[in-house]
């Protein structure tokens, strides 16, 4: 029996933004407190742009609700993400917590010290994204529905209008291959997929990008949609595989 597509939403609700977030910590679950994945899970949905800078995060009761922790952890983690510039906190009646406009970006020297400590090679990870995301490609041609397609075409084109902002540009890219993995109607690849870029986004900050590069990866953004709109499985595959690739050679160039 084929798989039957479904008509859900394309847009991600804070729900889906926290489950994909926590696919990054799985690994550092054992001997953690819920005030350290709370932390981890938040910053997370920050790095890989599901939550923009700018952005007003729920209040800190549906946060507690979504992450099923106390509000009190909710508080600390707010509190130690605001001290390392990941979030500010307005008060008053129109305050809030938001994500800060400016995001500091680690060093070349921090980032490869921070794979020595998580004990992963850059290689490794990239060969696992080199696994993962072409076969999410195909899967999603076969799966995704009309309004994840319209998503998916929305994204592309503010990518072209973004090209000359770089941090806007990969808070997009990132939303775009997420968006991908949702189309499959799997959460675990969904939140494999999560994992791959939370995992990613700091090495990704560093690439030298000129608005022409830009242009050129959303050209490429491009293809891989219509590939999956037109339900060529197997093309999706090969410019997915192609496209990884490209951002591979870059990767180990500068950190190889």
């Amino acid at each position: 029996m084929p798989f039957k597509k479904s008509s859900a939403s394309a847009s991600l609700s804070s729900l889906e933004i926290m489950n994909a977030a926590e696919a990054v910590i799985q690994r550092a679950k054992i001997n953690v407190n819920a005030y350290e994945i709370t932390v981890e899970r938040l910053s997370a949905a920050i790095k890989m742009g599901l939550y923009r800078p700018g952005e007003q995060l729920p209040t800190e009761r549906e946060l507690a609700e979504i992450m099923g922790v106390s509000r009190t952890t909710v508080r600390e983690a707010i509190r130690v993400l605001a001290a390392q510039g990941f979030l500010s906190v307005k008060r008053g009646r129109t305050g809030g917590t938001f994500v800060s406009e400016t995001l500091a970006m680690p060093s070349v020297g921090e980032l490869k010290q921070k794979l020595a400590q998580v004990g992963f090679t850059l290689s490794e990870i990239l060969d696992y994204r080199l696994v993962v995301e072409p076969g999410v490609a195909e899967l999603a041609a076969q799966r995704a529905n009309s309004q994840q397609i319209t998503e998916l075409q929305a994204l592309v084109n503010q990518m072209q209008q973004a090209a000359g902002q770089f941090g806007e540009h990969r808070h997009l890219d990132a939303k775009f291959h997420l968006l991908i993995a949702r189309a499959t109607q799997s959460q675990r690849l969904t939140s494999i997929v999560a994992g791959i870029h939370a995992e990613l986004s700091d090495l990704l900050a560093i690439i030298p990008h000129s608005p022409a590069a830009c242009l050129s990866s959303t050209a490429q953004h491009q293809q891989i949609l219509e590939a999956i709109r037109d339900e060529q499985g197997d093309l999706a595959r090969r410019l997915m595989t192609d496209h990884i690739d490209r951002t591979k050679r870059l990767l180990n160039g500068l950190l190889g």
